[in-house]
């Protein structure tokens, strides 16, 4: 009879100590960190193609120590700027989190569709010493520095119909500045860093931008071909870059 007794005092203490265990997880749980992820709203339904919107969007907390892998594939709430207004891959239904790789991103984008008519997209090596391509962007123009043959680089051939060579000022007097190009991608980026990080693209190297120049009549502009003249007598040496600023309204 005693062991019995002595039996369900020790169920009781086990049940006792679960219980408390349980309460001490949920304080635990409400004190711990969370991380903030981006799901569907629960009345919403998102078909393939179809635009991600904020109103479609609702923000999930969840416990850091229950993230696991979440964030290796799934963008944070702070993302939402760079996730809304693109359209998602697959469909989803209401309480789903939003996968990066769900969503198309700059980088999935042919690069035709940035092509004017009369223009072609020309890939140039750059010098990677003197160029930081994490403060450069697709759209953004361009110049380049192309030494001449003074510093032992390939002089510059005239093309017909156009104005020769102006002199360069002062400090410039070996090397011809060429340009500008808008830039198409950086690497494999067509969008921001921030963008491609958020839809968890893998950066690659960006020592190679994809420029645009006029083709028109079996021929590349003026100005882009010097630069491929320069590329084949240098054997595709890396060229060094000048940013420009960015046009405003008026000018």
């Amino acid at each position: 009879m005693k062991g019995i007794q002595g039996l369900l005092l020790a169920l009781g203490l086990g049940l006792a100590g679960a219980v408390c265990n349980w309460f001490y997880l949920e304080r635990l749980a409400g004190r711990e960190a969370k991380v903030s992820f981006i799901g569907i709203r629960a009345d919403a339904q998102i078909n393939v193609g179809d635009t991600l919107l904020d109103s479609h969007l609702v923000k999930v907390d969840i416990p850091r120590s229950a993230v696991g892998n979440l964030d290796q594939v799934a963008p944070h709430w702070k993302d939402l700027p760079l996730v809304a207004g693109w359209p998602s891959n697959r469909s989803y239904r209401g309480g789903e989190l939003v996968l990066q790789q769900d969503i198309r991103t700059p980088g999935a984008k042919d690069l035709n569709d940035k092509l004017g008519r009369d223009e072609v997209a020309l890939w140039i090596p750059i010098d990677n010493r003197t160029f930081n391509s994490m403060r450069v962007n697709p759209d953004d123009e361009v110049s380049f520095i192309l030494p001449n043959s003074a510093v032992g680089g390939p002089s510059p051939t005239p093309i017909e119909g156009q104005p020769p060579p102006q002199p360069q000022p002062s400090g410039s007097a070996n090397s011809d500045i060429v340009g500008t190009f808008r830039i198409l991608e950086l690497g494999n980026r067509t969008g921001r860093p921030e963008v491609q990080k958020a839809a968890g693209s893998r950066q690659t190297n960006e020592n190679v931008i994809a420029i645009v120049s006029k083709f028109t009549g079996g021929r590349l502009e003026a100005k882009a071909e010097r630069v491929t003249e320069y590329m084949r007598a240098s054997k595709a040496q890396g060229l060094q870059v000048i940013l420009h600023p960015k046009k405003r309204p008026g000018q």
